[in-house]
């Protein structure tokens, strides 16, 4: 797994000094408010600034993330000049930083590039935008791994996706 791992009690206060991947991250943190309401969203932005990294808030990740979440993140994300991505907390913001990191570098729609139902199973244009994941929880592993989950609502389904350029670097 080519992901560099940081890990064990207190991990996330060496995120000051570890090598990022760019200068402006899209930070996607569910819509319940969680990771805000427990202060380690806004400690996340403040080791972010003393590493020279600024923030855009995506705070809209829901439980299980969506096709139109995705593309909503992606849009701030380019609106905000993001370079690269990092979903806060569980497999649902790591899963819709995956996404957008696709959509952050791809034309078109998240769908055109789904393997399966109803997606169009078209090959990346771009390799997405670097990826880092900070678990808060022990789950499925997302955090090493180029898969993901996402929900289509409008054709009501539910799908894994993944590329080999969707390992998170940092984790």
């Amino acid at each position: 797994v080519p992901t560099n791992f940081v890990f064990g009690q207190g991990a996330i206060q060496k995120l000051h000094k570890q090598r990022l991947p760019g200068k402006k991250a899209l930070l996607c943190v569910t819509e319940d408010k969680l990771m805000e309401k427990l202060g380690i969203q806004q400690r996340v932005i403040e080791l972010l600034g003393q590493n020279g990294v600024s923030v855009a808030v995506f705070d809209k990740v829901t439980p299980n993330p969506t096709r139109t979440g995705v593309m909503a993140a992606a849009a701030l994300a380019k609106e905000s000049g993001c370079d690269f991505v990092i979903g806060l907390g569980g497999g649902s913001s790591i899963d819709t930083a995956k996404a957008a990191s696709i959509m952050m570098a791809n034309p078109g729609d998240l769908w055109d590039y789904v393997n399966g139902g109803t997606g169009k199973g078209q090959p990346l244009v771009n390799p997405g935008l670097p990826i880092v994941a900070i678990t808060l929880t022990a789950g499925t592993g997302s955090e090493v791994n180029c898969w993901g989950v996402i929900s289509n609502l409008e054709t009501k389904e539910k799908i894994g996706f993944g590329y080999q350029e969707l390992t998170p670097v940092l984790a």
